[in-house]
């Protein structure tokens, strides 16, 4: 696959690029697979065959809870055979970006799910790197003790009704050799998931808004730490 780039527009914190055929697809590494209204993704010059709604959530579910028209998502089935660089300061993503020049960290992609390893309040834990979550999510034990210091209001199809409220707290992580101050909620139900994958949250925005992130032969790769956002925020 040749290498070409994508421009992004951030909606919410929420990763969307125009791909081959002018459809606007929200950018996933957090769901294993793909979906789009005409069945069809086409990404790098290629064309991938996908599902029309993924247990019962479709273009117009995302649609109505991000804000603006999206097509479809696509996932790690798609993303995960292109390899893929996403940029969000330099407001970009890159199919096909050659790893030459940026570090391997300690990773793995296993399942469909990309996993992370970073410090987390003065603990090393495994996350789920999700691009499509611009709100972090960790496991209670993290938080025990804080007090939270700002509310959102989020959305998943595993909890009832899609929407729902959650308290963010504000503790000292590292990721890379890096320390920064994460900011984290509690998703519902996700304490069951976090203990089946061995994990203590997952993370994207907060990462990505950092520096480059490149998925590529089974793991992840950074870039240099970055100041500058050009991404389109809406």
């Amino acid at each position: 696959m040749k290498q070409i780039e994508y421009k992004i527009e951030l909606v919410r914190g929420y990763i969307l690029v125009n791909d081959d055929r002018g459809s606007k697809v929200l950018i996933d590494t957090g769901s294993p697979l793909s979906f789009h209204a005409d069945g069809i993704v086409a990404l790098g010059g290629r064309t991938f065959n996908v599902r029309t709604s993924l247990m019962g959530v479709d273009d117009g579910y995302v649609t109505d809870n991000v804000g603006t028209r999206i097509d479809g998502l696509v996932g790690m089935d798609v993303l995960g055979e292109c390899g893929i660089l996403v940029d969000v300061p330099g407001g970009r993503i890159v199919l096909s970006h050659p790893t030459d020049g940026m570090t391997r960290v300690p990773s793995s992609v296993e399942f469909g799910y990309v996993f992370l390893d970073m410090d987390m309040h003065g603990r090393g834990t495994t996350v789920i790197f999700d691009t499509g979550a611009p709100t972090s999510y960790v496991s209670a034990s993290f938080t025990k003790g804080l007090v939270p210091v700002d509310h959102v209001v989020d959305f998943n199809p595993s909890v009832p009704g899609g929407k729902f409220e959650t308290l963010i707290f504000e503790f000292p992580a590292t990721f890379a050799g890096k320390a920064f101050t994460m900011r984290a909620g509690h998703l519902p139900h996700l304490a069951q998931a976090l203990t089946y994958f061995g994990v203590g949250g997952v993370v994207g925005m907060e990462l990505l808004k950092q520096r480059p992130f490149l998925i590529a032969d089974g793991g992840v790769w950074i870039g240099e730490e970055t100041v500058t956002s050009c991404g389109h925020e809406d």
